[in-house]
């Protein structure tokens, strides 16, 4: 009897893999339901006379994966619940979507996830060798979808998740691209006086030969710095880069980050808001097509987009598996804001928490506009003032000596 290798979430949402003996993947996956664990991959075990999955084995397509924009994703998930929905075999929707893709790389996936579907693996296993483009609440839903046999409904769902989430990055990036864009061109004049501005002053109160003011002196000292050491100072922030990169990669030093950020005022108050509204609508969408509240619970905390949020679900599992109600857990917790506990409890006293959730996350959705507004304009007179006294500090410091000899001579 064929085996098949499977990787599943168990009822406090932690990870667990193994084999299982069957005639068939569909045989396998109601043998793993009947164990109470949310299946997240599953694929038949086969015996390889060469290993070739090494080092470098998991290369071959990880570089161009992050080729796919998320409207292009909103797009294939709508279309192919259309299909499914018309009654097109599934086969025959993914040829049909990998023939209209435009994005050759969205192209060359669909063709690979067609390949494995037409193999025997479920489309949530196929999509789960893609993370990079199909998240796990991405391929979490598609397995509801299959398991109740209603995935054009799921996959609808899931647009208007997709929808929901891509409308909220672009709202918090509207709010926060003007005072970067301020910000940036302020560093470019910034530079470009410093460059070569700063040095036609410098050469000119050389031929006078007369004592410059201390800030004068400060000013032209800075430009001459910058421009000997510009390689190294570059060298330096390529290094920061890179460090920030590493740091945010790594598990542990991402937490701290994501916790500073957290108490940083107004910008702490958007991710907190931002993180909510990305809980609270995964664990209602799951929570709606019957995924177990434990189960849904670890895929929502992943989805946070945040460390902090993320382990503290993680340890809220534990203490729900125990038999706590879950608003008392998370006003316990208090990373939420305090409504989202007190909106739970009146949904877990009525029975109604999907619908609750998707109140919360339509709110707090709300907040982050408020939130995101209110940052904006705090921001942007700040940013004006320090960087108008930066470039007029460096105007005057150089007429400052023109005004000097005005003066003597006068």
């Amino acid at each position: 009897m064929p085996k098949f290798e499977y990787c599943a979430k168990n009822g406090i949402g932690q990870t667990v893999q193994g084999e299982v003996s069957a005639a068939t993947s569909g045989e396998a996956l109601q043998l793993l339901r009947g164990q109470n664990v949310l299946v997240t991959r599953l694929q038949e075990k086969v015996e390889r006379v060469f290993n070739l999955s090494g080092p470098l084995g998991g290369w071959s397509f990880q570089w161009n994966l992050r080729g796919v924009k998320s409207k292009e994703l909103v797009a294939f998930t709508h279309q192919l619940a259309t299909l499914i929905r018309a009654g097109v075999p599934l086969l025959e929707c993914l040829d049909i979507l990998s023939s209209e893709a435009e994005n050759p790389i969205l192209q060359q996936v669909v063709k690979q996830i067609r390949e494995d579907v037409a193999g025997g693996t479920l489309l949530a296993q196929a999509l789960e060798r893609k993370p990079t483009i199909f998240h796990e609440f991405y391929r979490s839903m598609v397995q509801v979808g299959e398991t109740t046999g209603r995935l054009d409904e799921s996959l609808t769902q899931l647009v208007v998740y997709l929808d929901k989430q891509a409308q909220l990055r672009a709202k918090i990036f509207s709010g926060l691209a003007y005072p970067a864009l301020l910000v940036a061109v302020a560093l470019i004049v910034l530079i470009f006086l410093l460059i070569w501005v700063v040095p036609l002053f410098s050469g000119l109160f050389q031929d006078m030969g007369e004592s410059l003011p201390w800030l004068t002196q400060v000013v032209i000292d800075v430009a001459e710095g910058f421009r000997h050491h510009f390689f190294l100072l570059a060298i330096l922030l390529g290094s920061l880069m890179m460090g920030t990169r590493w740091a945010l990669k790594n598990p542990k030093s991402r937490q701290a980050i994501d916790g500073w950020i957290l108490r940083v005022p107004l910008l702490g108050s958007v991710i907190q808001k931002a993180a909510t509204v990305r809980f609270a609508r995964t664990l209602g969408f799951l929570v709606r097509r019957g995924v177990p509240l434990l189960s849904a619970l670890g895929v929502a905390g992943t989805v946070s987009g945040n460390k902090v949020f993320e382990q503290s679900i993680k340890m809220a599992i534990t203490e729900v598996q125990g038999g706590k109600p879950l608003s008392e857990v998370l006003r316990a917790r208090q990373i939420f804001p305090p409504m989202v506990p007190q909106m739970i409890k009146v949904g877990e006293s009525t029975g109604s928490m999907d619908a609750m959730l998707e109140k919360i996350g339509d709110l707090f959705e709300q907040e982050v506009d408020r939130t995101v507004a209110t940052l904006t304009s705090v921001l942007e007179p700040i940013i004006i003032v320090v960087v108008g006294s930066g470039i007029a500090l460096v105007v005057v410091a150089m007429y400052l000596p023109i005004f000097s000899i005005g003066s003597v001579i006068g």
